[in-house]
């Protein structure tokens, strides 16, 4: 059977603020590396962040160059508008085209996505690897479309959703991210970091597992809900690749509980004091102890990111966060003796905050700021997550689609009146010097 023809696109990230500054979604990588290691279809690539010229004329090109058939696009619930802006545009070039949308956004709220974009064909609702290799083949007619597991579509005016996809257990089976598809040398080059000397450093992300065992309030798992790891053979395999044909100077590891055991974490140390570069992880506050601290000690471990979300008890077990005040204070002095340097943030607006809760949080934030480094910033109630179930529930978000067509933007799902929470947005905005967008809905 001929081979159809599908373009996968990362579009260019105006949300962000469209100055070229962005994190690689690696999802789409993922699913690109393994698509075309399938051989099902002939597969091509296209990252807008770089590449001069509209976006409209550069989906010209490749529509007629390669006579597209079928695109495939993804992301996060955040970014909507530029997902969007990418079907609407293909629609319009050739409204043949089926469209693929992929990613959080769909699993979160999967029909409320596919009202909100109403020109994708197929919606793939969580991992996207195996789905989109058998949705290909029933496309080109090898089976009903109703017999693959994880997808929503439209069919006779309603959307269908079918069998919920079974997660990947075995993540090694996976082949790494597709780089060179995606200009990974230039993305490296474009998007350094910045460390708090002022040296640019070449960041790497690596995703050493999938979903997570706890179930914070204002999370949500796309990937599914059970946890998975990574061997360390395969992450080291993927390292080893990446500095043979990158420029390395910084690997992320994008796994916040990379710290299931502390033998893990002592094998890893282990490995990766034989390369020339620093590294940083992900930890949770009850992982971190004396132990943990000595393994990770004189490393080149140049940052622990450690998920606070708030200094005060009843908000953190309001979060379901499953620690408390005395915890993140041990687990942020342990690594302060050991001359780790932490990185950690504090979330406003949860459920149970009053004015009182921010005020303690806020005070605690600014006698503690100077041992670490902790930024403020505001909730979101992101699709998928309790705290969105809650708020729309509540009536704080009446309309779903409206509130994805318009970004996500924050929304009142605390305690707080209104005079207070602005108090609150002003208060967090100064210290970030951004402005923020704040969504009144009026629940007709």
């Amino acid at each position: 059977m001929t081979k159809l023809n599908i373009l996968l696109v990362i579009p260019r990230y105006e949300t962000y603020g469209g100055n070229g500054k962005y994190v690689m979604p690696l999802g789409i990588l993922y699913v690109s590396s393994y698509l075309k290691k399938s051989n099902i279809a002939n597969v091509y690539t296209l990252n807008m962040n770089h590449h001069e010229g509209s976006e409209e004329e550069i989906l010209k090109y490749y529509f007629k160059t390669f006579n597209i058939q079928i695109l495939g696009i993804g992301g996060l619930s955040g970014e909507f508008a530029d997902i969007n802006r990418i079907a609407r545009l293909t629609k319009t070039i050739n409204s043949q085209i089926k469209i693929i949308v992929g990613g959080g956004v769909i699993t979160a709220d999967a029909e409320t996505a596919m009202q909100a974009f109403g020109i994708a064909d197929f919606g793939v609702i969580g991992e996207g690897e195996i789905t989109i290799i058998e949705l290909l083949k029933a496309i080109n007619n090898e089976v009903p479309i109703e017999e693959i597991s994880g997808l929503i579509f439209l069919k006779n005016g309603n959307f269908i959703k079918t069998e919920a996809r079974k997660e990947i257990e075995n993540l090694d089976i996976l082949p790494f991210p597709d780089y060179e598809g995606f200009n990974y040398k230039e993305y490296l080059e474009t998007n350094p970091d910045m460390s708090d000397e002022g040296k640019k450093y070449t960041q790497v992300s690596i995703i050493g597992g999938r979903s997570c065992k706890y179930n914070c309030t204002f999370c949500f798992h796309p990937s599914g809900s059970t946890y998975r790891q990574r061997s360390l053979d395969s992450i080291f395999k993927e390292i080893d690749y990446l500095t043979s044909n990158y420029e390395i100077s910084y690997i992320a590891l994008r796994e916040e509980l990379f710290a299931t055991d502390n033998q893990r974490v002592i094998e890893f140390c282990n490995r990766i004091c034989h390369y020339d570069f620093d590294w940083s992880i992900q930890l949770r506050v009850d992982s971190i102890n004396s132990e943990l601290v000595d393994i990770l000690r004189n490393t080149r471990c140049r940052y622990v990111f450690v998920g606070i979300e708030s200094a005060h008890d009843t908000v953190l077990k309001s979060m379901r966060k499953g620690i408390n005040l005395q915890q993140i204070e041990y687990a942020l002095n342990l690594l302060s003796e050991a001359g780790l340097n932490s990185r950690s943030g504090i979330i406003f607006g949860d459920k149970a905050e009053t004015f009182e809760t921010v005020m303690w949080t806020y005070n605690w934030y600014k006698n503690n700021k100077s041992n670490y480094r902790m930024f403020l910033d505001m909730i979101i109630a992101f699709p998928g997550s309790k705290l969105y179930i809650d708020a729309c529930q509540n009536g704080i978000i009446p309309d779903t689609v409206q509130f994805l067509k318009d970004g996500c933007p924050i929304v009142n799902t605390s305690r707080l009146n209104d005079v207070e929470f602005d108090k609150l947005i002003k208060l967090v905005e100064k210290e970030n010097h951004r402005t923020y967008t704040v969504k009144k809905y009026i629940n007709n």
